[in-house]
């Protein structure tokens, strides 16, 4: 183990500056951005479950089931959610072979929500760019994609 670690002591201070609550505070503060840049388009009405289904997807096919275990709620939950998201024609189901499950994919409309949200996300990592530099930016972009992918799951999920 390295020295660094031998040095982290429980303490008021290591609360206030650990590793996971650093990490939470700059998401939760990106994703509040994302909110606003959001606010005033035609995804406003979008609520944090179904921008959470969304954003499960990636981009890929997956059954509700799976849906449901990735986020960590029911199925009835996760089912619910996304029929209101086909609702909103940008999702639609893909009934399977085995009859007991369906596989949610992206209509047209939702491909294009998705890229929406790319020109978002992007707009935040500017100001990110601008509060770190570049440098710093693209440093701690490589840490975490590093440790993402140390932990990144099976490729069927």
């Amino acid at each position: 183990m390295s020295t660094m670690v031998n040095k982290l002591q429980p303490s008021f201070e290591y609360l206030e500056t650990n590793l996971m609550r650093l990490v939470l505070e700059m998401a939760e503060k990106m994703q509040q951005e994302s909110i606003v840049l959001n606010s005033s388009d035609k995804y406003a009405h979008a609520t944090p479950a179904q921008i959470r289904v969304f954003d499960s997807l990636r981009g890929k096919p997956r059954t509700i089931s799976s849906l449901a275990e990735k986020l960590g709620i029911s199925r009835q939950a996760t089912h619910k959610t996304v029929h209101q998201l086909v609702d909103a024609g940008l999702l639609r189901l893909e009934r399977l072979s085995n009859n007991r499950d369906q596989n949610v994919l992206f209509t047209e409309e939702g491909k294009n929500a998705r890229l929406h949200g790319a020109k978002n996300l992007i707009k935040i990592e500017e100001q990110v760019i601008k509060d770190l530099g570049e440098a710093d930016y693209q440093a701690l972009k490589k840490i975490l994609l590093k440790h993402h992918n140390l932990y990144k799951q099976p490729k069927g999920d």
